[in-house]
């Protein structure tokens, strides 16, 4: 009975001297704490044991946060506990989820090694992204780094606070950007922080972003949610949700300002069939520029493409067929970017249509021989192909949508008239691609035949005549002396379907005719045809024929 008595006294003497102690230290060295959220079943004993130095905290740790019963707090109750009593654990690692291009890794100065997805990554591990290169980083606390293209970071302090009661996480951004989300209700707590060659952005339970301001010694931060405190030269501001502020080197941050509101995505395509990506989008007033950001994840988790553009629309991204998100924000004159707008989008660029052989765009396909061709692609499996009289190619006169070959002869002819055509290649492993730009073309009214001649010996003239295939035409009559037309005798553009000229001396004649539309389109020369022009006898010859006739009067 007298050794517990003694052990008891000497027990509560300990805690006398411990609280004594606590009291006599400065304010700084208790306010470097963190907050513990109490859940269901903890009390002061386990809460210690599980993350303190020892069991002789508890008493310090119920005077400190004026818990009246250590054995009962309500679940959701918040304990201050400061960072001297806990436990650490130094050896904690985070792991990499996602990567998308080339991702180094390099622990000092070791040789760099590939980025994959599962990898761990442990203090001072360096993680640098090229072009068009992203890693999504986990840490223990679940907060998610998501390093963006033409970034480096390295990891300079992992810790866990007692049983991963907070984690404590300090990431060094050389360049580049980082867009970053810590849990808002974890069972961990969490401080994460941010360093930059000009600013410390840290945070506990938000989504921020933090990069380096390109060709200027500048941080920005951003908050999309929650809150951060951001340092510079020693000076320390808060920065809220829907703000954002820049830190230059040596210098304090600057106040903060409104982010720029979500652009106005109403007039965005969410389909597109051809690459590069032309992405239209409304300006928005106050940015100078703009970054555009596509994943194949609503959360950008995985992200497979970024650029930033000073004019609209965006041209850029070189990426496979499938369904993405589009993300896009303005950047303001400072650097500061704006809250995000975003959109899913579908992409079918492949296989490509084929380069046109004929007809080209706007070209005459033959009346007589209606053959289309086009150049034959590798890894296409067959061929489609509409024909229509109207733009939209709607209520096709011909549609075919299994040529194997690069080349087809319509089995039906088309009627004279204006034809609007498309073409498209399917692929067995990327089944069927975009159709080809809508290309028109013609098939012209072929030359007209001759049906009449006259010749009229008296007035020595001789007389043309062919059928008018429709109202508004216009003909083109040439009359030569050879069968190549060099030597022509007779030209001229008329409106009817016949033509009088003079008559020529007698011998052997080459003519044709051409149909000119109403438009001024000029269709082919119709086959030349031969005419016979007898010429007048001489007066000689004439005697010498009559000689017989006059020897019998």
């Amino acid at each position: 009975m007298k050794l517990n008595f003694i052990r008891h006294s000497m027990i509560r003497a300990h805690y006398c001297y411990l609280v004594a102690t606590l009291l006599l230290l400065p304010v700084s060295a208790i306010a470097e704490s963190w907050v513990y959220t109490v859940r269901s079943g903890d009390n002061l004993w386990n809460i210690t044991k599980n993350h303190l130095k020892g069991m002789q905290y508890i008493q310090p740790l119920q005077r400190l946060n004026h818990v009246q019963n250590p054995n009962k707090i309500l679940p959701g109750a918040q304990l201050n506990i400061p960072v001297a009593w806990t436990r650490i654990i130094e050896n904690v690692s985070a792991r990499i989820i996602s990567v998308h291009g080339t991702v180094f890794i390099q622990q000092d100065n070791q040789e760099k090694i590939l980025a994959a997805p599962g990898m761990q990554l442990f203090v001072n591990n360096e993680v640098q992204s090229e072009n068009d290169s992203f890693a999504t980083i986990e840490f223990a606390d679940h907060s998610t780094m998501r390093l963006q293209n033409n970034s480096r970071v390295r990891l300079e302090e992992m810790k866990a606070f007692g049983d991963h009661g907070l984690v404590d996480t300090l990431i060094y951004l050389e360049e580049g950007r980082t867009e970053n989300t810590a849990p808002k209700e974890s069972v961990t707590g969490t401080r994460f922080r941010i360093r930059t060659p000009s600013a410390i952005s840290s945070v506990r339970g938000t989504n921020f972003r933090v990069g380096t301001v390109e060709s200027r010694p500048e941080t920005s931060s951003e908050v999309l949610s929650g809150k951060i405190q951001v340092i510079g030269a020693k000076k320390q501001i808060k920065v809220s949700a829907g703000y954002g502020t820049v830190t230059v080197l040596n210098k304090p941050p600057a106040p903060p300002v409104a982010l720029l509101p979500p652009p106005d995505l109403s007039d965005t395509p969410d389909y597109y069939e051809r690459l590069p990506l032309v992405i239209h989008l409304n300006p928005l007033p106050g940015a100078g520029a703009y970054r555009a950001q596509i994943a194949t994840d609503k959360t950008f988790t995985h992200m497979v493409s970024e650029f930033v553009a000073t004019t609209l629309p965006f041209r850029d991204g070189d990426i496979p067929d499938g369904d993405y998100w589009l993300r896009v924000r303005g950047i303001d004159d400072s650097g500061i970017e704006g809250k995000d707008a975003q959109m899913p989008f579908t992409l079918n660029a492949r296989p490509e249509p084929p380069f046109v052989i004929s007809p080209l765009p706007d070209g005459v396909l033959a009346p007589d021989n209606q053959e289309l061709s086009w150049t034959k692609q590798p890894d296409v499996s067959h061929y489609t192909v509409l024909i229509s009289e109207n733009e939209n190619v709607s209520d096709p006169v011909y549609f075919n949508p299994e040529i194997t070959t690069d080349t087809i002869t319509l089995p039906t002819l088309l009627e004279p008239g204006h034809y609007f055509w498309r073409i498209a290649a399917v692929s067995p492993h990327e089944g069927a691609g975009p159709y080809s730009d809508t290309m028109s073309f013609r098939v012209p009214y072929p030359g007209p035949s001759l049906e009449d001649t006259q010749i009229d010996k008296d007035n020595d003239e001789i007389t043309f005549a062919w059928r008018a295939a429709t109202a508004d035409q216009r003909f083109h009559f040439q009359l030569a002396h050879d069968s190549s037309f060099t030597t022509i005798i007779y030209d001229e553009i008329i409106s009817e379907s016949r033509i009088t000229v003079p008559k020529p001396e007698g011998g052997t004649y080459y003519m044709r005719i051409k149909t000119i539309e109403s438009d001024g389109f000029n269709g082919p020369w119709g086959t030349p045809q031969t005419i016979e022009i007898p010429g007048e006898t001489p007066y000689w010859l004439m005697l010498l024929l009559l000689l017989p006739f006059l020897a019998l009067i």
